[in-house]
């Protein structure tokens, strides 16, 4: 038969192969959608979010800043975390922030490091509380991440002394709060922050009302005089959002006027009024930028040439003028300028200080899109600095120091005493050392004043200059270490220079007074002190002899004129052998070593004085 015909040679296996082939061509049309839903292979991670350029880092460091900031100690490790940050090939710095503040030179170290940085990828975390300094730190950053709850401001600066706080008259404290206007309102011009609104931080008498631009949508704090300015009548001025630190007025009491300015009283002359904004006939360039210092409190008017000069950016503030009416409306009374300003989570995202709420690490790196976070944390060294120079640690170690040094002089043989007096001293000298609260001058008058005074003691008895000089060196050394070496506190007539020496001053006579009170019941009742009292050198099957100092009848244990041999180094007081009796003796000047000769000049039932005797070949000993 002609044509083509179709030869099947095997048709089961014919239709298996069909079968097969089928089923791969349908696995391979699924594999593309199923596999387009899995989460990524490595550890099945969450695919990452949208992160912007200028945020994205792939390693992340966690700088955390906790508890009170010290000058010194926190701010030397901080800026030592940060280069090891810089060094070790960090994208972005993140500053964890749970702190009640702390000392203005050391919050001031901070921010310059973290704006100096060659990491300008830094972002503030408030976790949970940003107080004082800790605000200031965090407006230093690129952008600030908070917890929920997260609370941040009060920096009003504070000058204690003792560890209380003193007051200060409102224009004494406008002017000390110079520096911290500066800092606060270089970070709102670096990182678009409102201007006025931070100076409410560090200063009272801020009271602002917050507008919103009617034609661009932009919002800013303005303060009495613009409000007057853009809008007709009163402003509200009752239910402030912002409750000042020190509690808000009384709700409903209205036309309240900030705190005046220098001289102020009933009958000084007016404070210097605010200046009002340029008209445009000053400004014909609304955008070009402005350096000075635009205050916002008539209390801060008197400071603007002083924060003038440590601003180097300019003001992206717009200028107000009557023009600019019908262009703003108003949200919402801000703040009544009783106290510094103080944020909650919620307002911290209503005035733009807020970029994103923060709980935990992985919520971080999500928020950086990082590859890998790493903490760094104050090494040991830091923290045992930070414990040991605290004024409650230094206190007791003067005391200890200078009562073990009296066990030591007063009662020889005795070895642990002295041990501890080296210790204390070692805490006292070593840390200050590292943190730079002592420098070798401090060093070379401590040791210095205990030669003067063994001097004293062991080569020429008696109050004579070398006392005198050795207790002087010694104090002025302790004292010294209270001292910072650092600007503003380098002389003794600076505000914190000035303050450091007087908390020195008084906590060494505090701890002088302590230790000579317990000089006293030691030397009086050395004896029965249950573990003093056994760190007596001495033969341990002598114990009966040790008695014999008083003898049964209450008398002298020897007689004048009597000799013996001394069996411990008398510093001036020892043992002394008088045949088969061993008493306690005081040499009467002078150092004599163990197993020296010994006369004996005074004897009573309380004391026996000895001066050097004679060698039995003649010779003096």
């Amino acid at each position: 038969m002609g044509g083509l015909s179709l030869v099947i040679p095997n048709t089961g296996h014919t239709l298996r192969v069909f079968a097969s082939l089928l089923v791969l061509v349908l696995l391979g049309a699924s594999t593309t959608p199923l596999d387009a839903g899995q989460p990524p292979a490595a550890g099945n991670a969450p695919a990452p979010l949208s992160v912007p350029a200028g945020r994205q880092a792939k390693n992340v460091a966690i700088i955390t800043v906790k508890g009170e900031i010290r000058a010194g100690i926190t701010s030397t490790s901080f800026i030592r975390r940060l280069r090891d940050a810089e060094a070790s090939g960090a994208d972005a710095i993140v500053v964890e922030l749970d702190t009640p503040g702390g000392e203005v030179g050391a919050v001031l170290e901070i921010c310059d490091a973290l704006k100096s940085s060659s990491i300008k990828n830094t972002v503030a975390w408030v976790h949970p509380n940003a107080y004082s300094g800790g605000a200031i730190i965090a407006l230093a950053c690129h952008a600030i991440v908070a917890s929920d709850p997260a609370t941040m401001g009060d920096a009003l600066p504070v000058v204690t002394s003792m560890g209380f706080l003193n007051t200060l008259p409102e224009h004494e404290r406008q002017k000390f709060v110079s520096p911290l206007v500066a800092e606060v309102v270089d970070s709102a011009r670096r990182h678009g922050y409102d201007e006025y609104l931070v100076q409410g931080f560090v200063s009272r008498g801020v009271e602002l009302w917050l507008v919103e631009d009617t034609r661009t949508g932009d919002r800013l704090t303005i303060d009495r005089a613009e409000f007057a300015i853009l809008f007709d009548g009163a402003p509200p001025d009752s239910r402030p959002r912002l409750v000042s630190a020190q509690g808000s007025k009384p709700r409903g009491i209205r036309n309240y006027s900030p705190p005046p300015g220098p001289g102020s009283g009933p009958d000084s002359p007016s404070p210097p009024p605010q200046a009002a904004a340029p008209t445009p006939a000053q400004n014909t360039d609304r955008d070009r930028p402005d350096t000075s210092f635009r205050p916002a409190s008539p209390a801060l008017a008197g400071i603007s040439s002083d924060v003038s000069r440590g601003l180097d950016l300019g003001s992206q503030r717009p200028y107000l003028t009557p023009a600019d009416r019908g262009n703003y409306r108003l949200i919402e009374y801000v703040s009544d300028g009783q106290g510094p300003v103080v944020m909650k989570h919620g307002d911290m995202e209503q005035f733009g200080f807020l970029d994103a709420t923060i709980t935990n690490d992985a919520e971080l790196g999500a928020y950086f899109g990082a590859a890998s976070i790493r903490r760094l944390s104050p090494s040991w060294s830091e923290n045992f600095a930070g414990v040991m120079t605290r004024p409650l640690v230094r206190f007791v170690l003067i005391a200890v120091f200078l009562v073990a040094l009296f066990i030591e002089l007063t009662h020889p043989g005795v070895t642990l005493p002295g041990a501890v007096a080296v210790i204390a001293l070692l805490g006292l000298i070593g840390p200050p050392v590292m943190i730079g609260m002592a420098s070798w001058w401090e060093i070379a008058a401590i040791i210095g004043g205990l030669a003067f005074i063994g001097v004293e003691i062991f080569v020429l008895p008696g109050f004579t200059v070398f006392g005198l000089v050795g207790l002087v060196a010694l104090f002025a050394g302790l004292v010294g270490t209270f001292v910072k070496q650092e600007p503003g506190h380098l002389f003794p007539d600076s505000p914190q220079g000035g303050q450091d020496m007087l908390y020195g001053v008084a906590t060494v006579l505090l701890s002088t007074v302590s230790a000579i009170i317990a000089m006293y019941f030691i030397g009086k009742h050395f004896g029965s002190l249950p573990i003093i009292s056994r760190m007596v050198l001495g033969d341990p099957t002598e114990s009966d002899e040790l008695m014999l100092a008083v003898d049964a009848s209450g008398g002298a244990p020897v007689t004048t004129g009597e000799t013996g041999t001394t069996l411990t180094p008398l510093r001036p007081a020892g043992r002394a052998m008088f045949g088969e009796r061993m008493v306690d003796v005081v040499a009467e000047a002078g150092f004599i070593g163990s197993g020296e000769p010994v006369r004996v000049i005074e004897a009573n039932a309380f004391r026996v004085v000895v001066t050097r005797g004679k060698r039995t070949d003649g010779e003096n000993a």
